[in-house]
């Protein structure tokens, strides 16, 4: 086996000596330390070094050198140094790097190093900045305009490097630069908790969930219109939303605002794998209405306990699942349109339970994340 560093933003907190992680973070790491030798972790520290949310990972091979807390990009840049001397201490220690897209300076260990360097692209920061519902158009312009020498530097590594795409759109956009790259869909969902789909519960007309960041990118404008509108419609509804983000007080806000804190139940951030699984595995529909995404993970976890997903078409989604057949679409910032495949299941549910069906078994042939990381860090 080979030695590796793993340049990554992932907000770490460490507490004497011992670091925690998010649970999807822990996951990688498990299976990146019993895949090599000795294991580099160089990431950002959570802010305040907290520990909140975040799971213990401990591992005899494994070696955390913090990067500092970032908030963004334009953030980072002022302490470009400080990862500089980071991946050089590590640079003459470890046979290959492992760079996140579009975490900052990923360009560094094969542009500067000349470094065996896996480049994984896991979205798109211009494709995210133009779908900023809140930021003006100059402001949009401005904001990719400084991300622009950064993008230069990556895609420069890039033809240096081996990369990974989470989803075929990335790979398409990558190779009108003269970039090949390898599409995955990105998972954490193990073989192992794969939950075998039960009927459909019946407990109230309608009970939908959305996982994810409360931020504009990711249609929770949508959700808010979707819930005014289940709303006149007078239907019997519970939304559960998990997870937090910049948006977190405006929706918490527009849901007491509307009265509906009685359908709309927000639980923020939860890292408890098993207690989100137990959510989801309550709901009918899972609702995903994001603007901008490479792969996204959730999908694969909500179609993974047999919750049938209704969705954007973004990110790699439309090339992986088809419509009508293990997802159904609607459009982007289309409240109404999600409504009405809503009310298509209120009027018969069957053409979703084959739905999940055939979902939870294309998750479990071909989307696990032995699947996934199999893949990747194969090198």
């Amino acid at each position: 086996m080979q030695s590796i560093a793993i340049l990554a933003a992932w907000s770490v907190g460490e507490v004497d000596g011992y670091i925690y992680l998010s649970s999807t973070h822990c996951v990688y790491l498990e299976y990146i330390t019993t895949h090599y030798d000795k294991v580099f972790l160089l990431s950002t520290r959570s802010k305040d070094n907290s520990i909140n949310n975040k799971t213990l990972f401990k591992a005899d091979n494994l070696i955390f050198l913090p990067l500092p807390i970032i908030s963004s990009y334009i953030n980072a840049v002022p302490k470009l140094g400080k990862w500089k001397k980071a991946i050089e201490t590590v640079s003459d220690k470890v046979d290959l790097i492992y760079c996140r897209v579009p975490d900052p300076f990923s360009w560094m260990p094969a542009l500067l190093f000349k470094k065996k360097t896996i480049m994984h692209f896991v979205g798109d920061t211009i494709d995210a900045t133009k779908n900023n519902e809140k930021w003006s158009w100059l402001k949009k312009q401005i904001m990719i305009a400084g991300y622009l020498p950064d993008y230069v530097l990556t895609l420069l590594a890039a033809k240096r490097s081996r990369v990974y795409t989470n989803g075929y759109h990335l790979t398409e956009k990558l190779s009108k630069f003269g970039i090949q790259g390898t599409p995955v869909i990105s998972s954490t969902v193990r073989e192992s908790s794969l939950k075998s789909p039960d009927l459909l519960v019946k407990h109230i007309n309608i009970h939908l969930i959305y996982i994810g960041y409360i931020r504009f990118a990711k249609g929770i404008k949508t959700i808010m219109n979707l819930c005014s509108l289940l709303q006149s419609k007078d239907i019997d509804f519970q939304f559960d939303v998990i997870g937090s983000g910049e948006m977190y007080s405006e929706l918490q806000e527009y849901v007491n605002k509307n009265q509906l804190s009685s359908n709309v139940i927000l639980h923020g951030h939860i890292n408890d794998r098993e207690k989100m699984n137990s959510i989801l595995r309550e709901s009918n529909l899972f609702v995903f209405p994001s603007l901008s995404e490479g792969s996204p993970r959730v999908v694969i976890e909500a179609m993974a306990q047999g919750v049938p997903v209704i969705s954007t078409p973004v990110g790699s989604l439309p090339t992986t699942f088809k419509d009508g057949d293990t997802i159904r679409y609607f459009n982007f910032h289309d409240a109404n349109g999600a409504l009405k495949i809503i009310q298509e299941y209120l009027k018969d549910n069957k053409p979703f339970v084959n739905q999940r069906n055939k979902a939870f078994l294309a998750v479990k042939e071909k989307y696990t994340i032995e699947a996934f990381l199999s893949q990747v860090f194969n090198y």
